[in-house]
């Protein structure tokens, strides 16, 4: 089959074998199976048309999003609309309630920040913090498993708290440019529950 193109190769390997997920999606948005194989042809056109298409990285994703945008235009000219097909569709339009990317970085990011910062404390401040902010653990929890009395347990749990504040502010600060204090008032947040 040498007169195959790539990107109808790509096609046939990446887009066709979920051609029934397609059909079972168009169907659920339009209650009617001529209309569904409709859309999922016009999807079809559409992916193909794509100039980009070696850069889709979830090709099945993005054909189920042009066909959830047909029924939307099909709706909006149609000139009558069973209520049905209407509450389908709103219910297809609510946000992904999933972090998106920059969400999941942002947070991998400030994660790597917190264990920079807590791995810099002194060593008694670090355990003390680790068993109470991590592990859960109850200050007299701490006192018996550290062998340590109640109030040195909070008094490094302070200490280390305060140089833990101290140096995620001062973090965040040299990132953005100013003094950052969102770090002080999560502390202050956590430790007065």
């Amino acid at each position: 089959m040498a007169w195959l193109r790539d990107i109808d190769k790509w096609f046939a390997e990446a887009v066709l074998p979920f051609a029934p997920s397609y059909r079972a999606y168009a169907r659920k948005l339009t209650r009617d199976a001529v209309e569904a194989e409709d859309l999922v042809q016009e999807a079809y056109a559409k992916v193909l048309g794509v100039q980009d298409w070696r850069r889709l990285e979830r090709p099945e994703r993005f054909v189920l999003t042009i066909i959830r945008n047909l029924a939307f235009e099909r709706v909006r000219r149609a000139k009558v609309v069973g209520i049905r097909q209407i509450g389908v569709l709103e219910m297809e339009a609510l946000p992904d309630p999933a972090p998106d990317a920059y969400a999941v970085a942002s947070a991998r990011e400030e994660l790597l920040r917190v264990i920079e910062a807590v791995d810099r404390l002194p060593e008694q401040c670090r355990r003390v913090v680790t068993l109470r902010k991590m592990e859960g653990l109850a200050p007299g929890q701490i006192a018996v498993r550290l062998n340590l009395s109640i109030s040195t347990v909070e008094k490094h749990l302070a200490k280390g708290l305060a140089l833990l504040t101290k140096a995620l502010a001062a973090d965040e600060g040299r990132r953005i440019g100013v003094k950052a204090s969102t770090w002080r008032k999560r502390a202050i947040k956590t430790e007065t529950r």
